[in-house]
């Protein structure tokens, strides 16, 4: 339950990168590595999991988020599952940027507990 709390958690903070139009491109992925790196923290085990499910399910959730509006008028489903396709493997590269992230986050983690 933890697990699953931390990947959603983290893909719905994602979503405000995608959506601000001001975020620099660094800005941005260093916002989306640092969600992956609390949802490697929270996750408990298998941080690096946590990680890199988060990136893509941020990016899957702006994809349903961007084709539900106006822009997405006339579109087939075909033409739906084409561009959420087409956008989680562009997401990729950076889900295992997040999966190093979330290893981090649960390396973090262990050294925090272990300090009581």
């Amino acid at each position: 339950m933890r697990f699953a709390l931390a990947v959603i958690g983290a893909g719905v903070v994602q979503i405000v990168p995608y959506l601000v139009p001001s975020f620099t491109t660094i800005g941005a992925i260093a916002f989306v590595m640092f969600a992956a790196l609390g949802a490697g923290f929270f996750a408990g085990r298998r941080g690096w999991l946590a990680g890199a499910l988060s990136v893509l399910f941020g990016g899957a959730l702006f994809g349903v988020v961007s084709l539900v509006g106006p822009n997405a008028a006339g579109e087939t489903p075909l033409d739906v599952l084409q561009s959420e396709t087409a956008l989680v493997l562009a997401v990729v590269p950076y889900a295992i940027g997040g999966a190093l992230a979330g290893a981090a986050g649960e390396w973090l983690r262990s050294r925090a507990l272990t300090r009581r």
